[in-house]
C-alpha cells in the first residue's frame, strides 16, 4: 500500500516526546477537525525508514515524527500548517514522498520545498485518492525546535507556499506622516474570479505578518462588481514594511496577488542616524534559496532573519539601523544555502564614529 510522507521543519516548544516520535505510532489527521498541536522537541530520527540519497538536496533530518490520514474524498486537499514557534525562527520544510513505510526503494519524491519563515502556510497536496492512506513526516529544519498546528483541510489557510507576488493588482502605496494609503485594482477574469481580499503586513525585523483587514469585493447599483479598492493604515513604529495583498477566489483559492515595501522613517531618525547595512558575502557557485540569521552577538537574541532567493556568488546588504537605534553595537549573521546545506557566520561592529558596519575578521 502506497503512502505519502510530508516532511515538514520548524521550531520550539518544550515537552516530552511525542508519541507519533515512531512511524508505527503515527497521529490520525481527521479531514478538516481541529488543528493537531504537536512539537519536534526530543523527537528522533528512525533512520530505517529515510531514503537519504532522494532527499539529500533539499533537507538534513534531526527530530522527526510522523502523521497519517485517509481521506474520504479524493482529488486536492491542503495541508495547513499554523502558530510555528521556533527557538531560531527558521521557517519549515516540506518533503511529500509516496511508497511503503520503512520501504527506502519504493519511495518516490514528490514534493521538496522550503519554508523561509512562521507565516502560517499551507501545501497543496494533489491528486489524492479516497480512503487510502498517506503518512506524513515532520521535522526541525537545521535541527531547530518547533512547536506547531498541522491540520488537514479542504480548503486552505495561510500564505502560499512560495508566496511569490503575482503583481496583478497594480498596486500603489502613499505614506503621508505615519499615514499609509494602499490603492489597488483588479480587472478582467480575476475580478470575476475572486470573492474578497486580505490585507497584511510585516515588520522587516518580525518573523510572521500580521492580517489587519479583509476587504470584499463592492458591486455598484447593477450589480456589476468594481475595479478599484483602497485601504488606509496607520504606523506606529519606524522601519521597512512589507504589504501583501492576498486574493480569495469564491471557491476558497488563496494566491499573493501583489505585495508593497514601505519605509517610515520619522524626518528626527534620517536627521540623527545614517542607515547601516551589514555586507555579507554569499560565496556559492551554484544558485538556492540563502536562509540569513541576524542576532545580537553579544547576547544571542535573535533579532529578524531574511532570505534570498536563488542566489549564489554575490554580496547582500543587510539594513539594521533599526536594531542600532535600539542599542544593539555587535551583530552576528549566520548564512545557510539551502541547496548543499554550506553554513557560514559573520561578525560586525558599529564603528566609533557610528557611521558604517564594520565586519570583523
Amino acid at each position: 500500500m502506497c503512502f505519502i510522507f510530508c516532511f515538514i521543519f520548524q521550531h520550539f516548544n518544550l515537552f516530552a516526546q511525542v508519541s507519533n516520535n515512531s512511524i508505527h505510532q503515527s497521529s490520525f489527521l481527521i479531514l478538516d477537525a481541529d488543528p493537531v498541536q504537536s512539537t519536534t522537541d526530543r523527537s528522533t530520527v528512525e533512520w530505517a525508514c529515510i531514503n537519504k540519497k532522494l532527499t539529500e538536496k533539499c533537507l538534513i533530518y534531526h527530530n522527526d515524527q510522523w502523521f497519517t490520514f485517509s481521506s474520504p474524498i479524493g482529488g486536492q486537499l491542503f495541508l495547513n500548517v499554523s502558530n510555528q514557534e521556533c527557538r531560531k525562527k527558521f521557517g519549515v520544510q516540506v518533503l511529500v514522498i509516496e511508497g511503503n513505510p520503512c520501504e527506502a526503494s519504493t519511495y518516490k519524491l514528490l514534493h521538496c520545498e522550503s519554508f523561509t519563515d512562521q507565516n502560517d502556510t499551507f501545501i497543496t497536496i494533489d491528486s489524492v485518492e479516497a480512503n487510502k492512506p498517506y503518512l506524513i513526516n515532520i521535522d526541525g529544519f537545521l535541527g531547530d525546535i518547533c512547536s506547531f498546528d498541522i491540520q488537514l483541510a479542504t480548503k486552505p489557510k495561510g500564505y502560499p507556499l512560495k508566496q511569490k507576488s503575482l503583481g496583478t493588482l497594480q498596486l500603489q502605496s502613499k505614506i503621508d506622516q505615519n499615514i499609509v494609503t494602499l490603492n489597488w485594482r483588479v480587472d478582467g477574469e480575476l475580478r470575476e474570479e475572486l470573492e474578497l481580499f486580505e490585507v497584511h503586513r510585516q515588520l522587516s525585523t518580525a518573523f510572521k505578518s500580521q492580517l489587519l483587514k479583509e476587504v470584499s469585493l463592492q458591486f455598484n447599483a447593477q450589480g456589476k462588481s468594481l475595479d478599484n479598492y483602497q485601504y488606509t493604515d496607520t504606523l506606529k513604529d519606524k522601519g521597512t514594511y512589507v504589504y501583501d495583498i492576498i486574493g480569495i477566489s469564491k471557491g476558497g483559492k488563496r494566491r499573493l496577488l501583489d505585495r508593497k515595501r514601505i519605509g517610515y522613517w520619522p524626518a528626527g531618525v534620517y536627521r540623527s542616524s545614517p542607515r547601516l547595512f551589514a555586507s555579507v558575502p554569499l560565496n556559492f557557485k551554484k544558485k538556492s534559496d540563502v536562509d540569513l540569521l541576524i542576532m545580537n552577538e553579544l547576547s544571542g537574541e535573535i533579532l529578524f532573519n531574511r532570505t534570498c532567493v536563488e542566489c549564489s556568488d554575490q554580496e547582500l546588504s543587510i539594513d539594521v539601523t533599526n536594531e542600532v537605534l535600539r542599542g544593539i553595537q555587535r551583530f552576528r549573521i549566520e548564512v545557510y544555502h539551502l541547496r548543499s546545506k554550506s553554513q557560514a557566520a559573520y561578525n560586525y561592529r558599529v564603528s566609533q564614529d557610528g557611521m558604517l558596519l564594520e565586519r570583523i575578521d
